[in-house]
């Protein structure tokens, strides 16, 4: 019964369920998440548990503000949710990581670089005409 069920798993590839219009797949457009989480990677350690990784905390960070969850609502969400795990880069048996996760990842990046990222969303969100803003 194990082996089926991995054969199953194996088969579901999130990239054909989420609709090829969906508003995630615009931020990855939009933004390289590579080249915004390379300033991060000397914050990561090779060593110990496997770390989930500085672009898909940026990843996840950015859907929390859009969706305007709390820590909580956001484990629940990106659990659950199959375009949030597809842009988050989790796979469906893949675990996601818990409500304490979002406020050590904050902390790491520090107000500088919450703000950085923030600008660099919303300077390209605005280039594609997602926002305006207006005073």
């Amino acid at each position: 019964m194990t082996n089926v069920r991995y054969q199953i798993e194996a088969l579901i590839v999130l990239d054909d369920i989420v609709e090829k219009n969906h508003p995630y797949r615009d931020y990855d457009r939009m933004v390289d998440f590579r080249i915004l989480a390379k300033p991060m990677h000397a914050r990561y350690s090779d060593l110990g548990r496997r770390e989930i990784g500085a672009e898909r905390g940026l990843r996840m960070l950015i859907l929390q503000f859009v969706e305007d969850r709390s820590d909580r609502e956001m484990e629940r969400f990106i659990r659950e949710n199959v375009a949030a795990r597809r842009f988050c880069g989790f796979a469906v048996n893949e675990s996601t990581p818990d409500h304490s996760y979002f406020g050590a990842f904050r902390k790491r990046l520090g107000t500088e670089g919450l703000m950085n990222i923030f600008d660099v969303m919303r300077t390209a969100m605005k280039e594609a005409g997602l926002i305006r803003e207006i005073f």
